[in-house]
């Protein structure tokens, strides 16, 4: 009988272990509509935008909902996640709650509603969902191919174990660090600034951060110089440098000419563009040449 239960409980340990694991692991990809039903036009106050940056920061894949799939996801809806933001915002706050739904329209993940006083629109929406998407950073996202799912399977047999297949891990560091070579700067003041910074690896699809970009603020070239790259305005006067991570399309950037000069989080999106959070807002700087 002693037996019986030590194999019983042993067996309960491997099924749970099996099937404990995040929520989310078992997705790929993340599809976000570019305009949600509460809004009145594509990506209003920037919100699809930061959506799709905040998935992409916490390791999915992410496209918009008219984005060409690749062909894994073509054939196999299932491996990715639908998004749904609810707003019940009212004129005192604005309320928000996120949902992620599967192929299968099923409930995978739904956020708490969560609110804000911020009188700004813009800032208020960015705020709340950035307050909801602290449920899917709770998940801590890592992709693993040791579950497939399929949109042939029913509902209550959408997990498939595949055993020996390792996980795919997220991880972002700084990578060796080299000193930048004669900076061009028109105020001295900000000499002193430039940091060691790190060298630069090449953007997949042959894309690189190199280029010129543009957002309704500022346009920004971005050079290579040496092993590593350096920000400059329109001007020719050298604003940033960008510090390169363990993941291709993430970097750092750091502001020279700025008060505020700590580090960003700056991501090379689908479509070369350039996007950057500055945990007020994101900031899209659209590609202008490669």
């Amino acid at each position: 009988m002693n037996n019986r239960m030590v194999i019983f409980g042993l067996m309960l340990l491997m099924v749970t272990a099996v099937f404990s694991q995040g929520k989310l692991n078992p997705y790929k990809y993340v599809i976000v509509p570019r305009q949600f039903d509460f809004q009145k036009s594509q990506d209003a106050h920037q919100i699809n935008s930061l959506t799709k940056f905040l998935f992409e920061k916490n390791g999915f894949i992410v496209f918009y909902h008219d984005d060409v799939y690749p062909k894994e996801l073509q054939e196999n809806m299932c491996l990715a996640l639908n998004v749904k933001l609810i707003d019940k915002s009212n004129m005192l706050k604005t309320r928000m709650l996120l949902e992620l739904k599967n192929c299968n329209n099923q409930m995978v993940l739904q956020s708490p509603e969560v609110d804000t006083k911020e009188k700004d629109l813009k800032k208020g929406y960015q705020e709340a969902i950035r307050k909801a998407f602290v449920s899917v950073e709770k998940e801590g996202y890592t992709f693993s191919n040791h579950v497939t799912i399929n949109d042939n399977q029913q509902s209550n047999k959408t997990v498939v174990v595949k055993e020996n297949q390792p996980a795919i891990k997220k991880e972002i560091g700084i990578t060796q660090e080299i000193i930048i070579e004669k900076p061009v700067m028109t105020e001295p003041k900000y000499q002193e600034k430039v940091p060691i910074i790190a060298a630069i690896p090449k953007i997949k699809n042959n894309l690189t951060v190199e280029g010129d970009f543009s957002s309704n603020k500022q346009t920004l070239k971005i050079q290579k110089q040496g092993n590593q790259f350096v920000v400059s305005d329109a001007k020719n006067n050298v604003i940033g440098i960008l510090y390169a991570t363990s993941q291709a399309n993430y970097f750092i950037i750091k502001w020279l000419q700025s008060d505020d000069n700590l580090p960003k989080l700056a991501f090379l999106n689908q479509d070369g563009d350039l996007v950057i959070d500055d945990k007020e807002t994101v900031v899209v700087y659209s590609r202008k040449s490669l």
